[in-house]
């Protein structure tokens, strides 16, 4: 009597090392927001007790003359 041929293995190891690329990327642009974020904050951030801080025409600033 013949026999059934023999089946090929049906298991298929999984790639669980492959995503490396993604992670490098996703932490490059979180240094990136983080340096933007922390330029921005230096160019534009005015203490309280900066004079230049009130907006004109604020109750601070002076009335124009007419």
């Amino acid at each position: 009597m013949a026999h059934a041929p023999a089946h090929p293995p049906r298991y298929v190891p999984a790639q669980t090392n492959g995503g490396w690329g993604a992670v490098g990327l996703v932490i490059v642009l979180t240094i990136i927001c983080i340096v933007a974020t922390y330029t921005i904050y230096q160019r534009t951030y005015k203490h309280p007790t900066d004079p230049t801080w009130h907006a004109i025409g604020g109750a601070a600033s002076k009335a124009p003359a007419h």
